[in-house]
This record gives structure tokens, C-alpha cells and sequence, in this order.
């Protein structure tokens, strides 16, 4: 009896100790509380056990002695949400007993709670009564009201994945064992076979499996678009704890000192409905706290995570009092897990820890089994958006599918069959209607001139190209006329003054100001055109053609300037002949055996200079995507339409990105009915630093063209320095042919631009810690301007002191009286000005593009002048040999 008393005594005691730290109870006496503890209990509740749930009777309120509780809504839809926390000295349940309704919300245990009870008779009839009491409980009424306006008004971003999403990861992420041909809808033929995960997905499969049953913190790498948040909401919603939350944090979206405050909280009072970011994500029970981009994770924030990861506690930001984890942090990062590394972006103490709790995605060139069954998910999810009834693939459309690469992974394979769906026109999707590749956005910084009037209506109208076409083709043929017929010295030949000194030139030129529309209006290509409409070739470009064409287009291209340079074809009529002829050939070869622009978009020599010289230019063509997503179903610009023919490169003006495979013909302003196709002046050519899928082929030529500059720049001199070479090697005994010494020279200097660019990215990437195969095929992008620069500073040069002989030639030629006297357009000085200024803005530009690429590859790195000293010396050393040069 003795013993029960005592404790009674010592509970009465601990009640009157835990009421007086309640603001409910601040202002009551001792003696008071004494009366009240009496009528109290004292209950315990273990770690996530429910004190009530949603619906229950409202029969008892509650005060928090020791440990802390959260209180859970559950959504019709059986999601469950954490929509208030109450430290210990805090309040809960009067809600109910008011308003005399069942609980709206679900009370639990956040650790082991211990709670002072007072049924609902003495709380209304003895508790209430008391004013003091009564009106404390108004105003933390009033705060919690006020709480919950602010947080309808400024959410705190905790997300659930819906069921679609959930849906469409279990299907991408392969949680049946097989799936029946009747599955995948007409995908393969025959029935009785099944469609069965690759080893990859199995893979990815026994990945989820070990994360879900494991409890630590994890790390998901992969390449953009393959399905890495998936993955982590598939872990989240098959653990233990998948009632919780489920939150995904952009590092790109927030400022260091506002992220920590919403991981960490700050000290929080007593009020019942606190604030979820007053009391920190990381104290989310049984939720999923997902970082994307963690590259960009400050050094500060990464050690207070491990700190919390490795103790399993945390303070908030302004308190030193240790809470537990009660969320699984996840990261996730587009860079693999050597380049997080190598890098040094995140902590050797971190990666060390996420080494044995981490994934790398595959991507989905990976595992190309399972596109079929990804292809058939798709047509069902968009035929039903779009109310459709498309069940199949043809197969060849399927031939198309497996065979490319999607670098953009599932996130490409879902445009593209979004697309198709849009554009299809029966129950099945056929070649014509598969536009690979990624939309991309808009650039910044742009006018569209299609909203000028009368520059509309001369794109649309059947004068353009044609009109522009005609005057090339006439002086083309006069050109050629003059080549085989004229004097065949050349400073006296009116068609090496057309070519070389006049068509060249403007067409370089032009690469600045109007992009690759040369190519829409050159007569090279004419006569293979009007085979091509007798023959009407079905044949497709072969893919091994397709596969290369950037090698293939770099080769023959750079044969073609050793041709001009070695063997002087500035000064040789008939070389000059012969080379326009070639290219006309290659055309009416492949024009007549294969269908569309094949030799032009894959093949053509002077199409690989015009596209890539026309990088820079301050002129794009590109279509609104939004509209070409919403409102268009036929696709004309592409396949053509009424109006006209589509596309002759094989671009969908959806996807293009950049000016290297679009020919400014306006064929897509012709046939678009939506006003989608935009051609804007543009103040940056952002397309160098932001290309989606950058070449090794175009880097090698680019860098090869600075090397081709020197002997381009010589000219007549260069015939001299084969002579000097000629002469030395004959005195130590070796006789060479003035080609083959002139060849010697020419790819000499190719190779030794090609090793220091191989050498100078090696070294900026080992200095920079930076990927050398991401930067390799990048940084010559970056060099274009300059390069540009440098071949319009030539040409400006061959122009003003060549062009003018034009009319001597013509009179030499018909047998007049002729004079090759003061021919040069503007003085020397003044040409010199010009050309400096020309180099000089391409220095600049591509100081900017190289600066810009090298913080793409640095991303969530602070870039300083270190990683640029590298790229930016080789910059100034060859824009001051081409101001030498010129």
C-alpha cells in the first residue's frame, strides 16, 4: 500500500513537473496543478505507434511529457502526409473534443513519447474553465490557423509519387518476370514467344531489392533520362517506411543557407501545428529525402550530412540539440561515380561511405532488349492521351528503334514515341513517323524576323530559293564556261577570278551572316535534283554512311583543300574545273541513288566547311516546340505537304538544335500551317557550348582547318617553301616531287595541330579534373570563332585585291584592251584594320564559347582563371600568328 502510494506521489509529481513546462498551463499555481494532476494519467507509446488514427473518437486530451509526436493526414487515396509536429510541453486532440467530430488528423509516436492524458468530461468541464487556460488555448488556436494559411500559401514540397508514376516505374523498371506477346501489342509475331528482361534490368531490379531491404542512405548514377527518380520512388514506396514522405531536392533551386534550414529546422517552440520546415526534412519519419544534382552540394552542407548520416543525428540550425534521422537520404547524379571522384565534387569521406551503398543505371543502349517492351507501354500511355488506337510497330520502324543509340534514354525513347503518335494516321507507326532525337528549347537573346512582313512573305513565296539559285547557277556556269575556255594563266582566267577570288570568299562570308544558306541556293547539287525527279529514288542512305558521315565529310574535305593548296589550283584553271565538276558528280551519283539531299547532308565536302562555319552565325532557324508538340498532327515540314517538299536534310526542325545540318532552305516556313518556325537574329551562338550530341569528327576538323589556314594563308608563298624543303632534303641525298613535299607540309601541320590540341585538352583535364573523353569531342567548338575569323580575314584580303580584276579578265578574254593596274578595292592600311578586327572579334568569341564549355564541364565547380589558362594561351598564341598571317 506504502509502495503504490509513493507511486502516486512520483507520478502526480512528474505530471505537475511536465504541466508547468506546457505554455497551456504557464500562468496556473502549483497547488492547481496539483488538482489536475490528479485527475491525469500518465501513458506510454513506443516509436511509430499510432496515440490515435484519423476517424477515431475524440475522447482524450493530450500533453507531451518526454519525446516528441507527429501528426499524419491520410489522403482518400490512402497516401499518408506529416502535416505537424509537437516537441515535448506541446498539445493535441482538444480539436476533436470541441468540435465534438471524430479526430481529422492521425497522432504517432516520432521516437518513444510519454503523454499526460485528461478525458474529454474534465478537460471541457475543469480545464476550460479556467480562464487563463481557456485563453491561452485561443491563441495557439490562432497561431495554428495562421500555420496553416501560410502553409497552403507556400508549400513545403514534400511529394508522393501518384499512381500513374508508380504504374509507369513498375513497367520501366521490369517488376513482372516476362510478359506475353499479347502484352506488347504486335511488337513481335510470333505468339507463343515472351518478352523478357535483359540481365540489365534484372539488375536494376536486384538493385531495388537490396536498397529496399537496407535502411542506409544510397547513391543512384546514371546518364539524364534513365529513369534514376524512378528507381528511388520505387525503393521509397516498396520499404517499410513507405507512409512517409517522399521529398525531391534540387540543388540547382536553392541557396546553401535556406537548403540547410529546411533540412536541419531550427529550434522549435511547443506550438502544435509548427511549421514542417521550422522543424527540419530530416526529421521526417519514415520519409524519402532525395538530392538530384548533388554536384552542386556545397562543401559545408555535405559534412553536416555525413556527420548526420554516420551519428544518425542531427541539430538544427540554430540549436545544439542532437535529434535523430528519421529520413533516408538519397543522392542522385548525372556524373558517374569515378568522374564525382576524380572531380573531387563531393567528399572522399562521402564516396567512401556511398561505395558500398550505390547504382549505376545502365543506359539504354545498354540493355536495347527491353525496348520493345518500353515501346509498347508507350503507344498505350499516348494512344489513350491523344485517343488513339495504336497497337503495333511496323518492322521496320522497329528496325529503326533498336538501332539507335537514345542518348537520351528513356526520356528520348518517350518523345519520340509521343511524337509518333501524334503524327500517325492509323493503327500502326511506320518509318516516316519516327523523328529521333530530343526537343530542344529556345534559345535567349533573339529576334524572330519572320514577324517582319515582307521577309515572310519572300521565305514563303516560290522566289526563295529558286530566284537566288538562278543568279548562282549563271555565274556558276559562266564561271565554268571561263574555267575550260578562258586564258589558262590564272591571274588572267575571269573564272579563277569568280571562283577563288569572288564566290569563295562571299560564301565564307556568309557562313557569319546567314548561316548555311549557301547551301539552299548552290547549283552544284541542280543537276543531280533533276535526275532525282526522273528517277525517283526510293533507296534510303545507307547507315554505315549516316554512322560516319562527320569522318567521311572531314576526310573529303581536307583532300579537297590539299588538292587546292599543293597542287595551286588558285592559279590552274582547269584543277579548279575539275574539282567543281567532282562535287557535281558526287551529287547526280548519290541523288539519283538515293532519295532526298543525301550527298549534302552526308557527304558533300564544301557542305562540311558550311556547316561547320556556320556555327557561329548570327542567324538560326528553329521552330516554337510547344506548338510543334500541342497543335501540329501532320508534320509537313518534315514529310512535306501541299506547299511544298519537306525537309532535304533529314531534320525534323523540331529537333534541330544547331545550324550544322539546316540548309535555310524555308521549306518547313512553306509548309508549317502553325507559324512554329522561327528564324531568329541572335546575339550568341549558344548552340557551341550547349550542343546536345558534340563529335569527335567535327573537333578533328575544326582543329584540322587551323592547320589549314597557314598554307591557305600563304598562297603564292607556299609554293616557294615546298621549293626551300625540295632544296634541303636534295642535299642531304633525298629527292622528292614538289607534291609530295608540298603534301608533306600540309599534313605535317595537320598532325602537329591535332597532337598539341590531343596534349593541351589532356593537361587542362588532369589540371581541371575533368572527364578527357567529355572534353575531347567539346573544346573544338570553342575554336570555331576564331578559326572563322581567321579564314574570313583571308578571303576579305583575296577579295579587295582579286575581285577586281574581273573586268580585265573579261576583256582580256574577248579580246580587248584590258589594264591589271589599281584593281584593289580600298588601300591596304585599311584592309589590315579590317582584318585585325575580324581575328580579333573571333578571339573573343571564342574566349567566351571556351569559357562557356569549360564551365559545362566543371558543373557545381566555382570556375576561375585557372582551368582556362590552358585553352585560352593556345587561343592568344594562334590568333596572333593569324594577325602575322594576314
Amino acid at each position: 500500500m506504502i509502495s503504490q502510494l509513493a507511486s502516486a506521489s512520483m507520478e502526480g509529481e512528474f505530471i505537475v513537473r511536465n504541466l508547468q513546462r506546457s505554455l497551456l498551463f504557464q500562468d496556473v499555481g502549483e497547488s492547481e496543478l496539483a488538482s489536475y494532476a490528479a485527475n491525469a494519467r500518465v501513458q506510454n507509446f513506443s516509436q511509430g505507434q499510432y496515440v490515435y488514427r484519423q476517424g477515431d473518437p475524440s475522447d482524450v486530451f493530450y500533453i507531451v511529457a518526454t519525446g516528441e509526436a507527429e501528426l499524419v493526414v491520410t489522403r482518400d487515396d490512402g497516401v499518408k502526409s506529416v502535416v505537424g509536429r509537437i516537441d515535448a510541453g506541446g498539445h493535441f486532440g482538444e480539436t476533436g473534443i470541441l468540435s465534438s467530430k471524430p479526430h481529422s488528423v492521425g497522432a504517432r509516436a516520432l521516437c518513444d513519447l510519454v503523454v499526460i492524458c485528461f478525458d474529454k468530461y474534465f478537460f471541457k468541464t475543469t480545464i476550460l474553465s479556467n480562464q487563463k487556460i481557456h485563453n491561452r488555448l485561443d491563441a495557439l488556436l490562432a497561431e495554428r490557423l495562421r500555420v496553416a494559411f501560410h502553409d497552403y500559401a507556400d508549400p513545403a514540397g514534400v511529394q508522393q509519387p501518384d499512381k500513374e508514376t508508380l504504374k509507369a516505374a513498375e513497367l520501366i523498371l521490369f517488376k513482372e518476370k516476362s510478359f506475353s506477346a499479347d502484352q506488347v501489342s504486335g511488337l513481335i509475331k510470333n505468339k507463343n514467344d515472351t518478352i523478357r528482361p535483359s540481365r540489365t534490368a534484372q539488375k536494376i531490379q536486384a538493385a531495388i531489392d537490396r536498397f529496399v531491404a537496407e535502411s542506409e542512405p544510397y547513391m543512384i548514377t546514371g546518364e539524364a533520362g534513365t529513369g534514376k527518380s524512378f528507381i528511388a520512388r520505387q525503393i521509397h514506396s516498396q520499404a517499410d517506411w513507405t507512409d512517409g514522405p517522399y521529398q525531391e531536392i534540387d540543388l540547382r533551386e536553392y541557396e546553401p543557407e535556406w537548403l540547410e534550414r529546411i533540412l536541419f529546422g531550427t529550434e522549435q517552440g511547443v506550438y502544435p501545428f509548427a511549421q514542417m520546415r521550422q522543424a527540419g526534412a530530416l526529421r521526417v519519419s519514415g520519409g524519402t529525402l532525395v538530392f538530384t544534382n548533388v554536384h552542386l552540394m556545397g562543401e559545408r552542407l555535405q559534412r553536416r550530412l555525413l556527420q548526420a548520416i554516420e551519428r544518425k543525428t542531427f541539430t538544427p540550425v540554430d540549436s545544439d540539440r542532437q535529434l535523430a534521422v528519421r529520413s533516408r537520404i538519397v543522392f542522385i547524379s548525372t556524373f558517374s561515380f569515378r568522374q564525382l571522384g576524380k572531380s573531387k565534387k563531393l567528399l572522399p569521406e562521402l564516396l567512401n561511405f556511398f561505395e558500398k551503398h550505390h547504382f549505376h543505371v545502365p543506359p539504354l543502349r545498354k540493355h536495347k532488349k527491353d525496348i520493345p517492351l518500353l515501346i509498347s507501354y508507350y503507344l498505350d500511355r499516348y494512344s489513350k492521351e491523344y485517343e488513339k488506337k495504336i497497337y503495333r510497330v511496323s518492322s521496320e520502324t522497329l528496325g529503326i528503334l533498336m538501332h539507335y543509340d537514345w542518348p537520351g534514354n528513356l526520356t528520348e525513347l518517350a518523345s519520340v514515341m509521343r511524337r509518333a503518335v501524334m503524327l500517325a494516321q492509323n493503327d500502326e507507326i511506320l518509318p516516316e513517323e519516327i523523328l529521333l532525337g530530343l526537343p530542344k528549347s529556345e534559345g535567349k537573346w533573339e529576334y524572330n524576323i519572320l514577324r517582319i512582313p515582307w521577309i515572310r512573305k519572300f521565305l514563303s513565296s516560290s522566289i526563295f530559293p529558286l530566284g537566288p539559285r538562278i543568279v548562282v547557277g549563271f555565274f556558276l556556269l559562266i564561271t565554268v564556261i571561263a574555267l575550260f575556255s578562258g586564258p589558262q594563266h590564272g591571274v588572267s582566267n575571269a573564272g579563277i577570278t569568280m571562283g577563288w577570288y569572288i564566290g569563295w570568299p562571299l560564301m565564307f562570308f556568309s557562313f557569319f551572316f546567314l548561316a548555311r544558306t549557301w547551301c539552299s541556293v548552290c547549283t552544284l547539287a541542280v543537276p543531280g535534283r533533276i535526275l532525282q525527279n526522273l528517277v525517283k529514288p526510293q533507296k534510303k542512305t545507307p547507315s554505315y554512311i549516316k554512322n560516319n558521315s562527320g569522318w567521311i565529310m572531314a576526310i573529303l574535305c581536307i583532300l579537297v583543300f590539299w588538292v587546292e593548296i599543293v597542287w595551286d589550283a588558285y592559279n590552274s584553271p582547269w584543277l579548279t574545273g575539275g574539282i567543281i565538276l567532282a562535287v557535281t558528280t558526287g551529287s547526280i551519283i548519290f541523288s539519283v541513288l538515293y532519295s532526298r539531299r543525301s550527298w549534302c547532308r552526308y557527304l558533300c565536302p564544301l557542305g562540311a566547311v558550311n556547316a561547320i562555319f556556320s556555327m557561329p552565325s548570327i542567324v538560326e532557324l528553329r521552330s516554337n516546340r510547344h506548338v510543334c508538340l500541342n497543335r501540329c498532327q501532320e508534320h509537313a515540314c518534315f514529310v512535306g505537304g501541299a506547299t511544298g517538299l519537306g525537309c532535304p536534310m533529314f531534320r525534323h526542325p523540331y529537333l534541330v538544335d544547331n545550324n550544322r545540318d539546316c540548309i535555310m532552305c524555308a521549306n518547313c516556313i512553306k509548309n508549317c500551317n502553325n507559324s512554329s518556325i522561327q528564324l531568329n537574329i541572335r546575339l550568341a551562338p549558344n548552340e557551341l557550348w550547349t550542343l546536345k550530341n558534340p563529335r569527335k569528327a567535327d573537333s578533328f576538323l575544326i582543329i584540322s582547318m587551323g592547320a589549314i589556314f597557314f598554307p591557305f594563308a600563304l598562297h603564292e608563298k607556299f609554293s616557294h617553301l615546298v621549293d626551300l624543303l625540295v632544296a634541303d632534303l636534295a642535299e642531304i641525298g633525298v629527292v622528292l616531287p614538289d607534291f609530295l613535299a608540298g603534301s608533306l607540309i600540309f599534313f605535317t601541320l595537320i598532325l602537329v595541330f591535332q597532337l598539341g590540341y590531343y596534349f593541351m585538352v589532356t593537361s587542362q583535364c588532369l589540371y581541371a579534373k575533368i572527364e578527357r573523353e567529355t572534353l575531347l569531342p567539346l573544346l573544338g567548338y570553342g575554336f570555331i570563332p576564331l578559326i572563322l575569323g581567321g579564314f574570313m580575314a583571308v578571303h576579305l584580303e583575296a577579295f579587295i585585291s582579286g575581285a577586281g580584276r574581273i573586268v580585265p579578265n573579261i576583256q582580256e578574254w574577248l579580246g580587248l584592251q584590258y589594264s591589271y593596274e589599281n584593281i584593289r578595292l580600298i588601300s591596304s592600311d585599311s584592309t589590315y584594320v579590317l582584318k585585325a578586327l575580324t581575328v580579333i572579334g573571333g578571339l573573343l568569341a571564342s574566349l567566351y564559347a571556351t569559357y562557356r564549355l569549360t564551365e559545362r564541364t566543371i558543373a557545381g565547380s566555382v570556375l576561375n582563371i585557372k582551368p582556362l589558362m590552358i585553352p585560352f594561351s593556345f587561343l592568344f598564341t594562334l590568333a596572333g600568328l593569324f594577325l602575322i598571317m594576314v
